[in-house]
């Protein structure tokens, strides 16, 4: 159970309340207060009180009540905060079924432009960007290939959001061939078997061609990701043209690379 006020604060404008909505809610927890009372025990301005207090009143956490010396605000019991959670999630549910609705037309307008020229690039950063671009990837249809020079958890600092994302590969149904070189990469980096039945690498000389950032070509998209220096920063080019180049030089070193000899064995 919480008791320090700061830390109610906390957890309510973790929920979704603004700070000053908070500050007005916990004040009239304890007793009902007037506007101008409420003013001064919070800080917040009294003008803004009249509009907090009308916003608090719409998610059933506030009521007022008119006394012969004016109106009063009165806290609602806290378990009406569940309302506004139930609103969200109805609304999240009747979004998905729009977006159910929505997405095979605005795919198939999308997909009918004429794609080959267009070129465009997106870029991330942080933790964040590097999720981003990894979920992207989930839309690979069937191969990715991969100029590899480390592990998911590189890019998102979490095995366990790794070990998803890696499930993830294997219910959308896609595989991977990846290059690397040796000693870049553990030879065990799962502890999900079944991924490396869509996974095939080989591995090729730094002479030949050093790997030290990670580039993934799939669909009409070529993604780089670079993690390296304090830095988590990530491109996408999206460009046919440009993808089935890097694929083509993709091939070429596949061609000249080597699978690990206890790889051979398996």
């Amino acid at each position: 159970m919480l008791n320090n006020k700061d830390d109610i604060l906390k957890y309510l404008t973790a929920y979704g309340l603004t700070s000053d909505e908070a500050k007005v809610y916990i004040a009239l927890l304890e007793k009902p207060l007037s506007h101008l009372e409420v003013a001064r025990k919070t800080g917040v301005n009294r003008t803004k009180v009249y509009r907090i207090a009308d916003d608090l009143e719409k998610l059933s956490l506030v009521k007022q009540e008119q006394l012969d010396s004016g109106k009063l605000l009165c806290a609602s019991e806290p378990k009406n905060l569940e309302v506004s959670l139930v609103n969200k999630e109805e609304e999240v549910k009747s979004k998905k079924i729009i977006l159910n609705e929505l997405l095979p037309t605005l795919s198939q307008m999308f997909d009918s432009q004429e794609n080959d020229a267009r070129f465009s690039v997106s870029t991330y950063e942080g933790v964040a960007g590097m999720k981003q671009m990894l979920w992207n990837e989930l839309k690979t249809k069937g191969e990715i290939l991969v100029f590899g020079s480390g592990v998911l958890e590189d890019l998102v600092g979490s095995k366990r959001w790794a070990e998803a994302h890696r499930q993830r590969t294997l219910d959308v149904d896609y595989t991977i061939r990846e290059l690397n070189n040796h000693g870049k990469k553990p030879i065990n980096f799962t502890k999900n078997s079944n991924f490396y039945k869509n996974f095939n690498r080989r591995f090729i000389g730094e002479d030949v061609l050093g790997l030290e950032q990670q580039i993934v070509v799939y669909n009409d998209t070529v993604g780089f990701y670079h993690w390296r220096d304090d830095q988590k920063v990530g491109a996408e080019i999206h460009n046919k043209a440009f993808a089935n180049t890097m694929r083509q030089m993709f091939e070429m070193y596949w061609s000249l690379a080597e699978p690990l000899e206890v790889e051979k064995q398996q």
